[in-house]
């Protein structure tokens, strides 16, 4: 999985509208994210929206995200996809899918047509998908749509380009006047930016701003937000640690490594429950980072995952914490 997957995931469920306008072409009434179980255990659709045309049409408008690698082919994954999702809602459907490739040269040869022949020439199979190359796209195509929510993507787009389009992406971002907007399109830029030099460019022009920005949070949550929850999460972590340790060639390194690797795994999950549930303004998700940079209990860091699952609101997260309530306000 890309390191960018985490939080394009979290840009579609909150601009499903804006996103499936684009991709689409055509004016939307209404985008909804739909949670769907494949038949196939090997297969698992990255976003699926239920999209309400302007003519009345329903579609189902499937999303993927991929970087370089794809196992299997990203060809053989869409037939899955498509198949599996045919045979769930019916012959009858409505299917639109595209893959945003988001790491230079993917895709580079994918034209998301693709057939199965008999032997004689004559086709068997076909199915066709949108592959939509976003890293040679240039940003000004991106700011031509006039959509703000699709402003993150410019961090996608052409590298080359990057320091020219990125001062007209912030000064948009800036005159949004719905604050959360401007916290959501600001967050999502920053973490799908990889390139070091360009997060320091955008911190500069951010830095007169009133706005007030936790550059580790946002670094760890797309470095990190690989997992969608706490078992990925623990899982990555134990195998992260059990590497540590192997490689370290003693056992007394490698449980080292593998104690370490669980609490930087939990500790990821933690980060990924809250982004995803509540998407916290800086100021706050400063706190939460603080607490767990300081934090090396296994059983503290688990119940803090159950109450980010289980809690109305991150204020009364940050109440339970040490001095949270108080930092919070301050």
């Amino acid at each position: 999985m890309a390191t960018t997957d985490h939080p394009l995931k979290v840009l579609v469920q909150y601009f499903g509208r804006d996103f499936a306008e684009w991709l689409l072409d055509t004016e939307v009434l209404s985008a909804e994210p739909i949670n769907v179980e494949l038949a196939s255990e090997t297969l698992r659709v990255d976003t699926l929206l239920r999209v309400v045309q302007a003519n009345g049409d329903v579609v189902l408008l499937h999303l993927e995200f991929q970087g370089r690698r794809s196992m299997p082919a990203m060809a053989l994954r869409q037939l899955g996809y498509l198949s599996q999702l045919a045979i769930l809602h019916g012959a009858a459907v409505k299917l639109h899918s595209v893959v945003l490739y988001t790491e230079r040269y993917a895709g580079q040869n994918d034209l998301g047509q693709h057939r199965i022949e008999d032997g004689q020439g004559r086709t068997t199979l076909e199915w066709r998908y949108t592959a939509l190359l976003l890293w040679e796209m240039s940003g000004e195509e991106i700011l031509r749509t006039g959509r703000p929510a699709l402003l993150p993507l410019v961090s996608l787009t052409r590298s080359d380009e990057l320091s020219a389009v990125l001062p007209e992406v912030v000064s948009m971002v800036r005159q949004q006047r719905d604050e959360e907007l401007r916290s959501r399109l600001l967050n999502g830029l920053l973490a799908l930016t990889s390139d070091e030099e360009m997060l320091k460019m955008i911190e500069s022009y951010l830095a007169s701003d009133e706005y007030e920005f936790e550059t580790p949070y946002l670094r760890r949550w797309r470095e990190k937000g690989r997992a969608e929850g706490r078992a990925e999460g623990r899982a990555e972590g134990r195998a992260e640690g059990h590497d540590q340790g192997r490689a370290a060639g003693r056992a007394e390194g490698h449980d080292q490594g593998r104690a370490e690797g669980q609490l930087e795994g939990m500790k990821q999950a933690v980060l990924t429950l809250t982004a995803t549930r509540f998407d916290p303004p800086f100021s706050k998700a400063r706190v939460l980072e603080s607490y767990l940079d300081h934090i090396s209990d296994e059983a503290k860091l688990q119940a803090l995952i159950v109450q980010l699952a289980v809690a109305t609101d991150f204020d009364a997260v940050l109440a339970d914490l040490p001095n949270g309530a108080v930092t919070a306000k301050g």
